[in-house]
């Protein structure tokens, strides 16, 4: 397996893109009934509209117990670049190419929220962060203890998702505070790298040590991280998917050319990213098999 593992680092893998149909759906829902802060600045207050070009439109819909946020808006708030292809129905999120300046915060006065009745169309969008597919048409969003919810809202024009997954999206940490019924979007805890690269060290993020499998060769270095009997067994998607918001914000794209699935008596995907600036690959994946999980995370020298 391990051998194969480092054969497939450079092979492609295709992956199909999907495209659907939009029906508009009527539902009940409440519309800006929190307060949105980032980074400590009140960015939309309880009752507060935006304006777009098909008319105002909410900070925040409440559906179905989760709370949507306007996806262009939230990315604008933590300085990522967003773009619509019509065509392909594909909302795409990306790192800026150079600074950018802070949304400026709120100077609404806060209103009571509402409760209407909506057309929106669900989870008929593709949806791309720095080239890596999160959502597709029919793609639904798990927000916990296997409640399903869409994964995205289209109302008026806008893109509205789960809060929680934007902040999955835009690799930010989310806190509650049911007092003040504010949303807090922050920067997550910083992680270091591993020496003498740009690449996040995985060990640091999860406090999980190497295995003793690990090794190098005259191309890449390969780590592996043991979950099983461990406190973060069963944990390791949800590690890796965290990973991956730090690949970006190191200025990792997702590569498709390079990424590979291998079919055996498992089946394990590696995922490569590529830094534009350093040239440097990175490869993920998870191996799991009878009595084995491991996530391996290697990166060329």
């Amino acid at each position: 397996m391990k051998r194969s593992l480092r054969i497939a680092l450079t092979l492609a893998l295709a992956l199909a893109v999907s495209t659907a149909s939009a029906f508009a759906t009527v539902v009940s829902a409440s519309f800006n009934k929190i307060n949105i802060e980032v980074d400590g600045g009140l960015k939309a207050v309880s009752g507060e509209y935006f304006v777009r070009t098909t008319g105002d439109v909410p900070y925040s819909i409440l559906y179905m117990g989760t709370t949507y946020l306007p996806l262009a808006k939230v990315c604008e708030f933590v300085g990522k670049d967003v773009s619509w292809d019509g065509n392909t129905r594909t909302v795409t999120i990306s790192n800026p190419s150079g600074p950018v300046d802070g949304a400026p915060d709120s100077t609404a006065e806060p209103k009571d929220h509402q409760d209407v009745s909506i057309d929106c169309v669900f989870d008929s969008l593709n949806i791309v962060v720095n080239g890596q597919t999160f959502a597709r048409p029919g793609t639904q969003f798990d927000r916990g203890a296997g409640m399903m919810v869409p994964y995205s809202l289209l109302y008026r024009g806008t893109t509205y998702l789960p809060l929680a997954a934007i902040c999955q999206i835009v690799g930010k940490d989310i806190s509650w505070n049911g007092e003040t019924y504010t949303a807090s979007v922050s920067d997550r805890e910083a992680v270091g790298v591993y020496p003498d690269t740009e690449v996040p060290d995985f060990g640091k993020l999860t406090n999980l040590s190497k295995s003793e499998e690990s090794s190098s060769d005259d191309l890449m270095i390969y780590n592996y991280y043991d979950y099983a009997m461990t406190a973060r067994s069963g944990r390791e998607a949800e590690d890796l998917q965290r990973y991956v918001g730090y690949l970006f914000d190191a200025g990792f794209t997702f590569s498709l050319d390079d990424s590979r699935q291998l079919i055996g008596s498992d089946t394990t995907t590696l995922y490569a990213y590529k830094n534009a600036a350093s040239g440097r690959v990175v490869v993920i994946g998870l191996v799991q098999s009878e009595g084995l999980s491991q996530v391996v995370i290697s990166y060329t020298r």
